[in-house]
């Protein structure tokens, strides 16, 4: 198998196991999108949750992206990464090397300074 097959299926796998995370408040759901075709792969979040200091029957609508990664040229780009323990930790821990993961969601001057490829 080549290596960016691979990226593809650990990513998936990561992602898949965040879904499985359960909120402690509210109804929120998770979806996984997974675009092999683009590379490009996000786990989102939906639902409702409490908002208490308005009424204690009051919620608000929840939607947004928890995590979104890219390949790009062959290097996974973490676009977005709103977990607590980081889904840098967990590519490094399957043996992904960190000069092929990219920080996107910092800007270019700080990734020089990172352990991080650049771009």
């Amino acid at each position: 198998m080549d290596t960016l097959e691979q990226y593809r299926q650990i990513i998936c796998s990561i992602l898949i196991e965040h879904t499985k995370i359960p909120y402690s408040y509210g109804d929120i759901q998770h979806e996984t999108i997974f675009d092999k075709e683009q590379d490009r792969y996000l786990v989102m979040i939906l639902g409702r949750e409490p908002v208490p200091e308005l009424s204690p029957t009051a919620t608000r609508r929840v939607h947004g992206c928890l995590i979104h990664i890219d390949i790009i040229d062959g290097k996974i780009w973490i676009q977005r990464d709103g977990t607590e323990d980081g889904v840098v930790r967990e590519l490094t821990r399957v043996g992904v090397p960190k000069n092929r993961i990219v920080l996107g969601f910092r800007s270019e001057e700080l990734r020089k300074n990172s352990e991080f490829a650049i771009a």
